[in-house]
């Protein structure tokens, strides 16, 4: 008897295509686990899983729990329903829904940041109005501040939480996860080193018809696109990966963002100072 591959496919409940196949692949002790977890997602969320897991670092496949996942997937969307403005799907797939910002250690906060402000942000009528209200009120009401004396660099925003300070990646990682929580598109960029000088920065850009870029904790009096550092990002230099300004994409990319915390890190990132330079 002639058996299809679509019959074959409805028999095995397997959904996913061959990228996500692959991925899985990588980690072969932890295959079956996530085939059996994703095998009955609904229908509506299938398109987020598979874009999850198709890029997701193999580190994530041991380290995060396929209920954690699809948790995750679960939220995002709850808070794209529930805000005013309207995402396109690519931008939500890469700045919404990854359940990651950079290399910080995979401890959420997307359902208590959610819970916390999706009503106080679905007050504004734009996502970049919301993003410049919640960086007013996210560090205040955890009394988080900068301090050069935090644990480390990349913290996860529960460490940055429980010591109440972190640097500049660690403020960023943190309004980074508070913005995707309630459905506004957010990603961490910043230059490894400022040209003619020492030192690096990280800051955030949230997407509101157009990236936008916001330094956390530091809400500038004039609103997004201000901050101390915009004269500084002028003297960018695009084609030099160390004095380049970049922004962290989940999918890839082929560019890596060169890091100064983990120079051996693989994220994948898009050039933007040419917006800066400008």
């Amino acid at each position: 008897m002639f058996v299809t591959a679509l019959a074959i496919v409805a028999v095995q409940g397997v959904w996913w295509d061959a990228s996500v196949s692959a991925s899985l692949a990588r980690v072969p002790e932890v295959r079956r686990k996530w085939e059996d977890a994703i095998r009955e997602a609904p229908g509506s969320a299938r398109a987020s899983i598979a874009y999850l897991l198709a890029d997701l670092p193999m580190s994530d496949l041991t380290l995060v729990s396929p209920a954690a996942l699809l948790k995750n997937v679960r939220l995002a969307a709850e808070a794209r329903k529930s805000v005013p403005w309207l995402v396109p799907r690519e931008t939500f797939l890469d700045s919404v829904l990854p359940h990651a910002v950079v290399t910080e250690p995979r401890d959420f906060m997307r359902e208590e940041f959610m819970l916390r402000y999706l009503a106080f942000a679905k007050q504004f009528e734009s996502p970049g109005q919301a993003a410049y209200a919640l960086n007013k009120a996210l560090f205040a009401d955890y009394k988080v501040v900068y301090n050069t004396l935090r644990l480390r660099t990349d913290q996860s925003s529960r460490e940055t939480i429980a010591q109440g300070m972190a640097t500049c990646t660690g403020l960023s990682i943190m309004l980074v996860e508070a913005c995707r929580a309630v459905g506004i598109p957010a990603r961490l960029a910043g230059i490894h080193t400022w040209p003619g000088k020492t030192g690096n920065h990280t800051w955030v850009e949230v997407w509101d018809d157009g990236w936008h870029f916001v330094g956390a904790a530091e809400p500038d009096p004039q609103g997004i696109d201000h901050a101390w550092f915009v004269e500084q990002a002028k003297t960018a230099i695009e084609s030099e990966p160390l004095n380049a300004i970049f922004a962290v994409s989940y999918r890839k990319t082929g560019v890596y963002f060169p890091l100064a915390w983990n120079p051996e890190a693989r994220i994948s990132a898009v050039n933007v100072t040419g917006r800066y330079t400008r």
